[in-house]
Formats: structure tokens, sequence, C-alpha cells
């Protein structure tokens, strides 16, 4: 009787291979998505609960300045690691103890210890985040070619996605029921678990030699680098402020602290995952830009809708309809997010992954972030109807200018 031995092809090793990278990327991120997504869904909402101004929960976006200027160390993280363990399994292994140490430590930090105990603990558990970012986006652009570039960048997206609904609305509802102290502690175990992806990394070591040093200059002296950061401008500059007025405009709205973690970070995460693999499958037909402009026509649309929802009182008749603008805006940016995060990877270089691909979200970042920081006194001093219609109008001249920078960019590209 003969015995038959199952030989895996060359191809079908690789695709075993891309599913393992796959899924250690989702949960890659989703370690970095968790504290990054109870500060930015959790801990608004909590704050607004306890009456704190509009502004200074605006003001909490400025948390996140480590996120905004990583890439002055990005090259650093691209060239110092431990030989044995790896150029990337080196920095996640340390940036993760980092970052349970640090949600620890905020577990047993209390409201009542002052405001700078918060910003301190904050800015450290930001810091390691944004740094094991670095070497996150480094393998996901090493690992992934330029022909799945959007598989990379829907894995970042589901990563993002349930980090939103485990940091955000996990956290949120284990606070009204059980207390900062539990909800730390739980969020803290959620991220020690996490580190085990680490180990089941595979890091090509003929990858991990450049040709040439990595550095910032490198970079921007690569014309795709610099028309990608105008781009970056253009378009997600009105998106910051519509995103951080979400939170504080629902419980205006007298939505409860459960209420909006389930629709936030439960029903706007599985709206997320849906909307990252659509997008990675539409990125098969069309360019990532051209998904990307569509996001923002849509995006324009539903701003100007929100506006005259808020002016002509719908919002007071129909409680749940906040609620669907909620879900309609998350999807919308899930989808901008994965066509821009694969537009990212295809600009990044190889020799240089993370430091590249750190400098574009870096400037996203930035330009995200000072939005954010600028949108409670905006909507403090036009309110939400006025706000939400000035973004419409700001988002129909993003798009239009965005294409002009696309197109500008597919020009040179043509005569180079």
């Amino acid at each position: 009787m003969q015995q038959h031995t199952t030989q895996l092809t060359p191809a079908t090793a690789a695709n075993q291979i891309s599913k393992l990278s796959l899924g250690v990327v989702i949960i890659l991120y989703l370690a970095h998505a968790l504290p990054l997504y109870f500060y930015n869904v959790a801990l608004p909402a909590i704050l607004r609960h306890q009456g704190v101004d509009l502004r200074w929960i605006g003001m909490l976006s400025l948390l996140y300045i480590p996120w905004a200027f990583k890439f002055f160390w990005a090259p650093w993280i691209d060239q110092l690691y431990v030989k044995k363990l790896g150029k990337r399994k080196t920095w996640l292994l340390f940036t993760q103890m980092a970052l349970v140490l640090g949600v620890l430590v905020l577990a047993f930090t209390q409201f009542s210890y002052g405001l700078a105990v918060f910003v301190i603990v904050g800015l450290w558990i930001s810091t390691f985040a944004a740094t094991q970012d670095i070497a996150i986006d480094g393998y996901t652009v090493e690992k992934f070619t330029d022909g799945n570039s959007r598989l990379g960048s829907m894995a970042q997206s589901i990563g993002v996605a349930l980090g939103s609904m485990l940091g955000g609305a996990a956290t949120l509802w284990l606070y009204q029921y059980w207390g900062w102290q539990w909800a730390l502690s739980a969020l803290a175990c959620m991220t020690f678990v996490t580190m085990f992806a680490v180990f089941f990394i595979r890091e090509d070591t003929q990858s991990q030699i450049a040709k040439a040093k990595p550095s910032l200059k490198r970079a921007f002296q690569r014309a795709e680098i610099r028309w990608a950061l105008l781009l970056i401008v253009c378009y997600r500059v009105v998106e910051a402020p519509a995103m951080a007025m979400l939170n504080p405009m629902l419980i205006d709205q007298k939505w409860s602290l459960s209420q909006i973690g389930v629709l936030m970070s439960v029903i706007g995460a599985a709206v997320g995952l849906l909307a990252a693999v659509s997008a990675a499958f539409l990125l098969k037909k069309i360019a990532a830009t051209q998904l990307l402009f569509w996001a923002g026509w849509l995006r324009s649309a539903l701003y100007a809708v929100i506006g005259f929802a808020v002016i002509l009182g719908w919002l007071e008749q129909w409680h749940l309809l906040l609620g669907l603008f909620v879900v309609i805006m998350l999807a919308i940016r899930y989808v901008a997010m994965t066509s821009l995060y694969a537009y990212f990877m295809q600009t990044s270089s190889k020799e240089q992954a993370g430091t590249d691909f750190t400098i574009l979200v870096c400037f996203e970042l930035l330009v995200y972030f000072i939005g954010g920081a600028l949108s409670g006194f905006l909507a403090k001093s036009l309110g939400y109807g006025h706000f939400y219609l000035l973004l419409a109008i700001g988002s129909v001249v993003s798009v239009v200018l965005s294409r002009l920078i696309i197109s500008k960019t597919q020009n040179q590209t043509k005569f180079q």
C-alpha cells in the first residue's frame, strides 16, 4: 500500500505565511489601540459625564503629541535592535511591557490626584504606544508587498476597530458598573495578553540589512513623500473636529455612558470591521486614492445633514437619529483610513519602512490632533449645528484640493 506525502507548493506556503502574518498584524494593532482608544473614546465620555468643560475635553488630543513627533526617533527604531530577538521583535516586546506598566499605574490613579498626574501617566503611555507603532508599521510594510498592501491596511483597520471595541466600550462598561480601578486593571490585562502575538513574528534577516542608513533626509528627498504630506493636510484637516465632538454631543443628547460605549465601540467597531473588509475588496478593483475621494464626498454630505438635523431640531424628535449618523460616520472613516493607509504603504520605501510610514502617519496625526484640540472651541462658539455645516463646506474644499494633488503626483510620476 503506497503512502502519498502531500507537499506544500511555494504558493501554498506563501498563502499560509500571509494568513499568519495577517493575524499577527491584527493583534499587534489591537495591542497599541487598546490604550489609544481608552483615551480617545472612554475618557472623553467619562469626563463629560462628570461635567468637564468641552474645551478641556478637546485638549485631551494634545496627550498624543508623541504620536505626531515620533518620526524623530523612527530611524533609530529601524537601526537599533537586539540581533537575537530581531529588528521588530526587540522594540515590540520592550514597548509592550512599558504599556502594561503605564496602564497599571493609571489604574491606581484617582481623579482627586489632580490633572498633572493624569498628564504625566498619559504621556508615558502615549510615548511608548507611539514607539511601538513604528515597529508595527515597519513590520507591516516589510511583510506585505505592494500587491498585498490592501490586506496590510485592512489588518490595521481591523486591529484598530477591535481596539476601539475593547479599549473603548468594554472599559466604559466596566467603569460604569465596577469603577475606575477595575476598568483600568482589565485594560492592563488585555494589553498584556496581546504581547504573545510578538512571538509569532517571522522576520526576514536579509530585510534587516539596509542598503543605506535610514534617515529623515532620505525620506524627505523623495517627491512621493512630499506630495503625500500635502494630501494629508488637505484631506484630514476637517475630519478630526467632527470625530472629537461626537461623544460630547451624545452626552448632551442624554445618552448614557453604556449606550455610548455600545454605539461607538461595539456597533461602531462591527461597522468598522465590515467597512475595512469591504474597502480591501474594493481596492482590488480601484486605486486607493479613488476610494479615498468617494469617502470624502460621502463625508461632506453627512456633515451637512448632521448640521441641518441639529439646527432643525430633528435630534430632539428622534433620539436614535444621532446614533445612526455616528455609525455612518464611523463606516466612512474606516473606508477612508483603509484607503489612506494602503496609499501610505505603497508610498513607503522598503529600505526604511518604519521611518517612511511613520513620517506619513505622524503628519496625519499632527493634523488630526490639532483639529481635535480646536474642536471644542469651535463647537462652543458656533453650536453643534453650524459647527458641522462649516465642516461640510471645508470637506468639499478638501476633496477638491486632494484630487488636484493626486493629479499632480501622477503627472510627475509619468515624466520621471
